[in-house]
């Protein structure tokens, strides 16, 4: 805004300077200065935390989670005269527990009133007038909190779980197969053991590994063949015996029992162009079968130990 000068009954207005001028459009210090500040403010860790509001719900149920490697034996001669480890490595995370007392949600309100009387007065008249004018003001503050229920004995395990040493008996696998998937089940427990430190607990469960034989290449006869072979779900009987390291740090020892069974094979010749001669594939197994027992090691984290936050 220009000022208005009188000078000699004529009115005029002064012009800025061009150094003034280049100062305004000129971006200094201070200005990149207040950009950052802006941008900082932006991208602080508030907006950082409302985006990762949506995956609140999956971290409140997670109770901690787990590695492990086990050693596998057949149990039904399914190895042959290889009698080798079927060697297996794992990790899940752990949800709940559930089934104990129902969830209780929790609701704070805090109610705040303001409220103002304000008195005029009108002293100077010949009568003396008073008004009176009241004005009030309410806000609300709500908060909703979720508590688990306590009490539960039903753990939901969700990981992977790979092994690139499990051995069929056939002729067609004269190497080891890699075997691989999801893991998914479900623990009973924690129990005390009977006559034992305190620190021992035991779990007891039931799951199985969704997996499947993708494009492995072997050889028939005298040509080399690829099969692969349907999903299928391998369901395993757990069994579980922890030791408490630390409040959130605990061994495990876990024994388990594992069906395999692949009840649909297909096969085609590797070379481009070539069939798999009619005698060969009537040879061919139409399944893969595979018991076996495993003995896994392994370390688990409770949820305080993976997020001290929690």
């Amino acid at each position: 805004m220009h000022r208005r000068i009188e000078s000699g009954g004529r009115l005029f207005f002064p012009r800025k300077t061009l150094a003034t001028d280049a100062a305004c459009r000129r971006p200094g210090p201070g200005c990149a200065g207040t950009l950052l500040a802006v941008i900082a403010l932006a991208a602080g860790p508030p907006a950082s935390l409302a985006q990762l509001t949506p995956l609140a719900p999956t971290f409140n149920n997670l109770n901690g989670a787990a590695a492990w490697g086990s050693l596998g034996f057949g149990t039904d001669g399914s190895n042959g005269p290889d009698r080798r480890a079927l060697l297996r490595w794992g990790f899940a995370a752990f949800y709940g527990p559930f089934g104990g007392r129902g969830d209780t949600l929790v609701t704070f309100t805090q109610t705040i009133s303001d409220s103002t009387d304000t008195t005029f007065c009108d002293c100077a008249g010949a009568r003396s007038q008073k008004v009176y004018r009241h004005s009030r003001s309410t806000r609300q503050f709500r908060a909703d909190t979720k508590r688990l229920g306590g009490g539960g004995k039903v753990t939901l395990v969700v990981g992977y779980q790979h092994s690139a040493f499990y051995r069929f008996r056939t002729r067609l696998f004269s190497e080891t197969v890699p075997v691989g998937g999801i893991f998914i089940a479900s623990l009973l427990g924690p129990y005390p053991v009977p006559l034992a430190s305190r620190r021992f607990e035991w779990y007891a469960g039931a799951g199985g590994t969704i997996v499947r034989l993708s494009e492995i290449a072997t050889r028939a006869d005298t040509v080399a063949v690829e099969l692969t072979t349907e999903r299928t779900f391998a369901p395993e009987a757990l069994l579980m015996l922890m030791y408490k390291l630390a409040p959130s740090y605990r061994v495990f020892l876990g024994a388990s029992y594992e069906y395999l069974r692949f009840g649909s094979m297909r096969y085609r010749a590797v070379q481009p162009g070539e069939r798999i001669p009619a005698a060969i594939l009537e040879d061919l197994p139409e399944e893969l079968r595979l018991q076996s027992i495993h003995l896994s090691l392994g370390l688990s984290f409770t949820a305080s130990g993976l997020i001290p936050a929690r």
